[in-house]
């Protein structure tokens, strides 16, 4: 079965449109409890969408239960048809959800100028008040607790942002990081690291970097390591293992060798 490309339609978003069509093949018959759908490659030249709209649709479906992603494996149908309610469910996730996507972009363009800022004009203060929110974000990483690590990572960005002694800036951030509590973004964060934990450490490791540049005012060493941090999760979240897609392309991440070391591959 191929799927339509995608028209001028009722919804508000892309992944709504991709979610309803997957859902009328459910329906349909076409996909039965217990299917694979196809590589996300093939429903997104058939459908004529992005990598991020897919995955967005797809994670939607999966905080109702109607579809599981199987790391390194596929996407699978996990029931035999979806109610009406379990559809409204869906949809509204995805038409009343910010784009995680989107928001990654727009918070990279932001972090990146107000770090920049905050190596200016931070006091003593701010840069302690910096490293602890990092070691509170730490210590929850360490010991595995997803959720409050998830938690404390707003703080730890918002330390950042207060450093800038910039109302504006702190405001704009705040509300960027607020929008990181909506079930579509904290359901493609758990399966981002439910797919491979040894991520944690990577992000441990680069989350480290940032504060080592900030607190020590290199500038370009800190633009270099934020820019790095929000590459490597939009590659992961959205373009892992399979070649980029036409609408939105995500650059991979060229992993570059510091004077501290060699940073590593990501997997």
């Amino acid at each position: 079965m191929t799927f339509e490309k995608v028209a001028q339609t009722k919804f508000k978003k892309k992944s709504s449109f991709i979610a309803d069509q997957i859902l009328r093949m459910i329906n349909s018959g076409g996909y039965t409890a217990g299917s694979k759908l196809p590589s996300e490659r093939i429903i997104t030249e058939q459908m004529g969408v992005s990598r991020p709209s897919l995955r967005e649709a797809i994670s939607a479906l999966q905080i109702v239960g109607l579809l599981e992603s199987r790391p390194g494996d596929g996407t699978y149908v996990c029931i035999p048809s979806a109610t009406e309610d379990l559809k409204r469910q869906a949809l509204t996730v995805l038409e009343e959800c910010d784009s995680p996507y989107e928001n990654m972009q727009a918070r990279r363009a932001m972090e990146i100028g107000a770090a920049q800022l905050a190596i200016k004009v931070a006091t003593d203060a701010d840069l302690v008040a910096l490293k602890e929110a990092w070691d509170e974000k730490c210590a929850r990483g360490r010991r595995g607790d997803l959720e409050e690590y998830l938690r404390y990572g707003k703080e730890f960005h918002l330390a950042i942002a207060r450093a800038t002694k910039n109302r504006v800036i702190e405001g704009i951030m705040e509300r960027l990081l607020n929008l990181t509590i909506q079930p579509l973004w904290i359901n493609m964060r758990r399966e981002y690291f439910r797919n491979d934990p040894s991520r944690i450490e990577l992000m441990l490791d680069i989350h480290d970097r940032i504060v080592k540049a900030i607190t020590e005012r290199n500038t370009e060493k800190a633009i270099r390591e934020l820019e790095h941090h929000f590459d490597i999760q939009i590659e992961q979240i959205y373009n892992q293992n399979e070649e980029n897609s036409h609408e939105h392309p995500v650059k991979p991440t060229l992993i570059a060798k510091d004077k501290g070391g060699d940073r590593g591959n990501i997997r």
